[in-house]
């Protein structure tokens, strides 16, 4: 045989002998695997609840408990439901269907137990209530979970900013009645109150419905005790405190929080700290459903934003929701 075909052949044969030795590759199931998904879309307000779902699955034994720990403590009813969802294939509506039990939150941890009904592999959901004591922080958590092999995973989210903001919904102001309104205070006063508190320093507005005002339509609105042109019918003692507070009426902002749904728009603490107020009056009027207007308090203490929920020209009413940053 040729010296070099010789060669040839035992090289082919070493190189398929080496082929058939190669071992193949197989993707190894980790035990135990986590997930995290922020539900909550809007700024995180003190006060309000901050939604995340937890999942959790077992290759290897079964999820036996989970456990969230937040940076900073959660106000009451911070922790863990017993429920998961699932979507009803017949009806299209998601259902709850109990999976933990020995919900407790203690501190700034939170555990749950995961019920035989559904244990290899849950989605839980967190709430955490935002504390008065996380203003202004950026707040992490970290997720646990431990199966019946023994095995533990972890997750810890990114830092999340709460904000500096107050806000507070559906303050009903009534022309004649509770309609002298303080942004410090977040709430409305009759004149009565006003008077007897020696309140006029913390009022920025009062509310009056006017259909018209001489040949105009004037409607809702929302006046500075310092005009001289709207509130004369109100005749206002003279040893008030009449600030010129500013308003600037705005018809293109959207707020979901305010308005409680329907919009993927939010008033943020940046909103409040970049308003110029170039367009401002001692006045904002015509105001309807879904519109709003950013107001300064009278001492210049406070930057707000007032949505307008509902107006009533029968009840002479108007609903508000606000939003505000403490800026000096």
């Amino acid at each position: 045989m040729n010296k070099n075909l010789t060669y040839l052949a035992v090289a082919v044969i070493s190189c398929l002998g080496l082929a058939a030795c190669e071992k193949t590759t197989v993707a190894v199931l980790e035990p135990l695997k986590n997930d995290l998904l922020k539900k909550t879309t809007g700024p995180a307000v003190i006060g309000t609840r901050v939604e995340f779902a937890y999942a959790i699955g077992a290759n290897d034994g079964t999820v036996q408990n989970v456990k969230a720990e937040a940076s900073v403590a959660g106000a009451t009813g911070t922790g863990f439901s017993g429920f998961s969802w699932y979507t009803d294939r017949a009806t299209g509506v998601d259902k709850p269907l109990q999976t933990a039990t020995d919900t407790v939150t203690n501190g700034m941890v939170s555990t749950a137990k995961i019920l035989d009904v559904s244990n290899k592999a849950v989605t839980l959901r967190y709430y955490y209530n935002v504390p008065e004591a996380a203003r202004g922080q950026l707040v992490t958590f970290k997720f646990s979970g431990t199966s019946s092999a023994g095995k533990e995973v972890t997750f810890t989210s990114p830092g999340y900013q709460i904000s500096k903001m107050d806000m507070t919904r559906s303050i009903v102001l009534e022309d004649g009645k509770k309609a002298y309104f303080s942004i410090a205070d977040m709430k409305a006063y009759t004149k009565e109150e006003v008077e007897q508190g020696n309140l006029s320093g913390k009022i920025d507005f009062v509310y009056i419905y006017r259909p018209t005002i001489s040949t105009y339509t004037f409607g809702h609105a929302m006046v500075s005790l310092a005009n001289k042109s709207y509130i004369n019918d109100l005749n206002l003692p003279a040893a008030w405190t009449k600030a010129a507070t500013r308003l600037d009426k705005r018809v293109d902002i959207r707020d979901a929080q305010l308005r409680g749904s329907g919009f993927d728009s939010y008033i943020d603490d940046i909103d409040l700290e970049k308003t110029t107020f170039t367009n401002a009056a001692d006045y904002a009027y015509g105001l309807t459903a879904d519109q709003g207007a950013f107001v300064t308090s009278a001492d210049g203490t406070y930057v707000a934003y007032l949505f307008v929920n509902a107006v009533n020209n029968t009840a002479k009413t108007m609903t508000v929701s606000l939003k505000r940053l403490k800026v000096k």
